[in-house]
């Protein structure tokens, strides 16, 4: 059976379907890559074959889209079982693939690390690409009137993707939630006309455009909630360190403190149940970062998977 390049790649999109959708975005990426890399050397090396015999001649050699899906279909799984980490048998049989950690288990879960850095770093770069949007949104609409503002908006939203693919793969080095590897493949077109209309057509270039807007507000919430988390559990856990530096401290502490006995320093258990609340939340915190890092990588999916 003879196929056309779209032709193909929708066959083969129809033969992942049920897999994950960011596989199939990179699938068709990758295979869309090999058939023009071979196209490419096929017409080179033979410069009086039509481009309709490369094509057949380079699907032929692919196989089938069922034999091509499939392949890419075991290759995804030989890499998830390589990155996956490991968990006893019997965990991951009872409670599935990500199960959440039980509530002092988080200090083990190396995902809850990930998670409050990816937390503290979605402030500066939620304000990079609130930045990097906004500007370049004014400019090229500002400019359109000239010459130069089409440009610019074409280079825009192609930044803008690579910007979005780029967060994607922070997300899932991060949060651990599979993200695509590869850019989104635009619909074919005849003319260069309809590959750049293309690109406003695609739904991927503005639901990118809206995550990476959302991201500085977004950001703003997990760094402060990840700070002032952390900041009052360490005050907390220090509680009890008074008893060693409280007479060095003056001024506002002093005066606090003077209600209290012998040194003007509370009672003990009080200082312990102060840094044992401290633990407490700094347990909190661990799996608010988990579950603050789950809702992000929920978000990510939904806006940087292509549908």
């Amino acid at each position: 059976m003879s196929y056309t390049l779209s032709a193909y790649l929708e066959a083969m999109t129809k033969a992942l379907v049920g897999s994950d959708k960011a596989l199939i975005q990179d699938a068709l990426y990758d295979a869309q890559q090999r058939i023009d890399r071979e196209m490419s050397r096929l017409a080179w090396e033979d410069p009086l074959l039509t481009p309709s015999q490369a094509l057949e001649k380079t699907l032929a050699a692919l196989g089938t889209p069922e034999q091509l899906a499939e392949t890419y279909r075991q290759r995804e799984q030989v890499v998830a079982e390589a990155l996956a980490t490991p968990r006893p048998p019997t965990q991951e049989a009872a409670q599935g693939d990500r199960p959440w950690p039980s509530f002092f288990g988080v200090f083990s879960d190396p995902k809850a690390y990930t998670s409050v850095l990816y937390l503290l770093l979605s402030l500066p770069v939620g304000i990079f690409a609130f930045t990097w949007v906004v500007t370049g949104l004014s400019l090229s609409l500002g400019l359109m009137i000239l010459v130069i503002g089409f440009p610019l908006l074409i280079f825009f939203l192609g930044s803008s993707r690579a910007l979005a693919l780029a967060e994607g793969r922070l997300v899932e080095a991060l949060l651990d939630v599979r993200m695509p590897r590869r850019p989104t493949v635009l619909p074919a077109g005849l003319r260069w006309t309809e590959r750049l209309g293309n690109l406003f057509k695609d739904g991927y270039t503005w639901t990118s455009l809206v995550y990476l807007l959302l991201h500085m507000p977004f950001g703003i919430f997990y760094f402060t909630a990840m700070v002032t988390s952390f900041s009052l559990s360490v005050a907390f856990m220090a509680a009890p360190l008074m008893r060693l530096f409280g007479n060095h401290v003056d001024g506002d502490f002093t005066i606090l403190c003077s209600q209290y006995g012998p040194g003007n320093l509370p009672p003990m258990y009080l200082l312990l149940g102060l840094g044992f609340l401290g633990v407490l939340g700094l347990v909190g915190t661990l799996h608010l970062a988990l579950a603050l890092g789950r809702a992000q990588g929920w978000l990510a999916r939904q806006l940087l998977v292509k549908r």
